[in-house]
């Protein structure tokens, strides 16, 4: 399953505790309404959750004020409603298809290190597991998980948890490594990247 990669940065965990409690005080529902458009209030709606706009233009990319960029996901390129907030937290790369295993392996060590650093603000997850675990949900907000043997053929999501949060609508927050195509196979050199998902509607069965 192919996924929009950017050039993989890296918050510390400790960043991301920094982001998340930011996050804590948010307005779920006022931020699933969706924002109005660039030229009808946008940087004041913005600035109620302490955001600056930084692109408008297809999709909303705001700057928080602990520093961190996150991106307002809405159908279609519209502003509302919102599906769901994304943070990149962590990525790494490959030279070549034979590096690939070392950026797994990379992936393999830090992921503990980013789960704990969420848990440590939003408690245990209510689901962990890695590309080759059993009962893996099949959705999660507007992300569909791949179907067994494509997860298992892409190792995609390389590791995933979430959590449920008392909330509107169930809100969940999800951690989760994803492999671009390739680097599982070898066929190309080999990027992941994590990130950090909150999303306005509760696991479907």
């Amino acid at each position: 399953m192919s996924t929009p990669f950017e050039p993989p940065v890296d918050r510390t965990p400790q960043e991301l505790v920094t982001e998340l409690r930011g996050l804590t005080d948010v307005h779920w529902e006022t931020v699933w309404n969706g924002p109005p458009p660039a030229s009808q209030g946008l940087d004041e709606w913005c600035a109620q959750f302490g955001w600056t706009p930084t692109q408008f233009e297809y999709v909303l990319n705001v700057r928080t004020a602990t520093g961190g960029s996150l991106t307002l996901n809405a159908m279609g390129g519209s502003w509302a409603p919102v599906q769901s907030l994304r943070h990149w937290v962590w990525g790494a790369a490959a030279t070549s298809p034979e590096g690939n295993p070392s950026v797994l392996a990379e992936a393999d060590r830090v992921w503990p290190l980013y789960r704990d650093a969420v848990s440590s603000v939003l408690g245990a997850p209510a689901w962990e597991g890695a590309w080759d675990s059993t009962a893996f949900p099949r959705e999660l907000g507007e992300f569909a998980i791949p179907q067994d043997a494509d997860r298992i053929e892409e190792k995609d999501p390389y590791h995933m948890a979430y959590w449920e949060l008392a909330a509107p609508g169930g809100t969940l927050v999800s951690l989760r490594i994803s492999p671009a195509v390739g680097t599982a196979d070898g066929s190309d050199a080999g990027v992941v990247n994590m990130s950090l998902r909150v999303y306005p509607r509760p696991l479907e069965a």
